[in-house]
């Protein structure tokens, strides 16, 4: 797709200004993470309007963290929010507060990673992507390799959180999304032709920054 004419293009770098100049007006980083989360499950509940059964796979930074805000949300609206943490448990400070928000609540089930093509031979409706996001440059893990091959097999509608896992990467095992997110700004990745096929739609949200 090509992005609008007035479309805002962030680095990472310039991401990471513009998100502590909203710290220091006020907000803070976990508030933002609510935000990015909270916006993007509102706009899936739109296309999705029917509770159905979701995988969201995060890794172990902020860009799970996202994902786990929306599996939060999802659950309020009836969804069954199956959830594996590919890379470990070891999470950011942000992502581990998300992930203890999520303890105890009904239709929530966190799976091993070794459950992963059990779990897709089930069925979903929904799958989101948040391995890794705009940060990640070389060589993915073997275990988000193989990952990605296993979720680009299924028919489930693809969700992926900033960019899609491995775009930034040297790898073939890049996660094919039907519908890709980008906080506050489209990211250089999100211009190029040639990652454009990775994305599927791009819709930017506002996540209160500036």
């Amino acid at each position: 797709m090509t992005l609008p004419a007035d479309a805002k293009i962030y680095t990472a770098a310039q991401m990471r200004e513009r998100e502590q100049a909203a710290v220091a007006a006020g907000s803070s980083f976990l508030q933002l993470m609510e935000n990015a989360g909270q916006a993007a499950a509102a706009d899936l509940l739109r296309r999705l309007p029917e509770p159905g059964r979701a995988l969201l796979v995060c890794g172990k930074g902020n860009n799970g963290g996202d994902a786990l805000v929306i599996a939060r949300v999802l659950q309020q609206r009836g969804w069954q929010a199956d959830i594996v943490l590919l890379l470990g448990e070891a999470l950011s400070e942000l992502a581990e507060t998300n992930r203890r928000r999520l303890h105890g609540l009904a239709g929530i089930r966190f799976l091993p990673p070794q459950a992963l093509p059990a779990a897709l031979g089930q069925g979903y409706d929904l799958i989101i992507d948040g391995i890794f996001g705009t940060g990640f440059s070389g060589s993915l893990p073997p275990q988000a390799a193989e990952c990605c091959r296993l979720l680009n097999q299924t028919a489930a509608y693809k969700v992926a959180l900033d960019i899609p896992t491995g775009l930034n990467g040297d790898t073939a095992d890049t996660f094919h999304a039907n519908l890709t997110y980008a906080f506050a700004a489209y990211k250089p990745a999100h211009a190029s032709p040639a990652a454009q096929q990775w994305c599927g739609e791009i819709v930017c949200l506002d996540i209160g920054i500036d």
